[in-house]
């Protein structure tokens, strides 16, 4: 390794451990930001949520990311499907989404925050089985718990058969956590 390299590398090394030991908390709101806060309170509020649910759910699902959309036609902030949002909007009696508009951040919220609250319903009220429902459909979940191959507790996710929503589940609550610890 260049001695360049190596100096660059011990400096970096150095801030991080400044900026942890000197500043933890603001570091760590640098890794766990408020962005659309008063959009996603409004939406939490309006709809008997936390908003630092909300705000963990749009962190994993698109790195708040506006434009973001996924190779299944998952689109925004909140990585909903098309149809879903047309549901969604239809149930609450608004007009129909086009595509350019769930790029939007306020309607990208409002209906996932509504479609969010929908699932909790469905679910009795139960945060992991919702959560797991928004990310592996409705369908499965009800499924895994009707021939009970996970009972939609928290501390069982290891038995949610989906690997990619286990691991959805478990960054969820982890950034949930932590923005409890830095925003409350």
């Amino acid at each position: 390794m260049q001695p360049k390299g190596r100096l660059l590398r011990w400096i970096i090394f150095w801030v991080l451990v400044a900026a942890g030991f000197f500043g933890g908390k603001w570091f760590m709101r640098f890794l766990y930001p408020l962005h659309y806060a008063d959009t996603i309170k409004i939406e939490a509020d309006r709809n008997g949520l936390d908003p630092m649910l909300v705000q963990a759910v749009v962190r994993v699902e698109s790195r708040f990311n506006p434009s973001a959309k996924s190779s299944k036609g998952a689109i925004g902030l909140m990585q909903l499907m098309p149809e879903t949002a047309d549901w969604i909007a239809e149930k609450k009696g608004e007009p129909l989404p086009n595509t350019e508009e769930l790029f939007k951040p306020a309607v990208n919220i409002r209906l996932g925050v509504s479609y969010l609250k929908d699932l909790l319903q469905e679910f009795d009220d139960s945060i992991p089985t919702a959560l797991a429902a928004y990310n592996a459909g409705r369908g499965n979940v009800r499924r895994w718990l009707d021939v009970k191959v996970w009972d939609g507790k928290p501390e069982t996710l290891n038995n949610i058969p989906f690997p990619e929503t286990r691991s959805y589940l478990e960054r969820i609550y982890a950034d949930w956590d932590w923005y409890h610890k830095l925003y409350r």
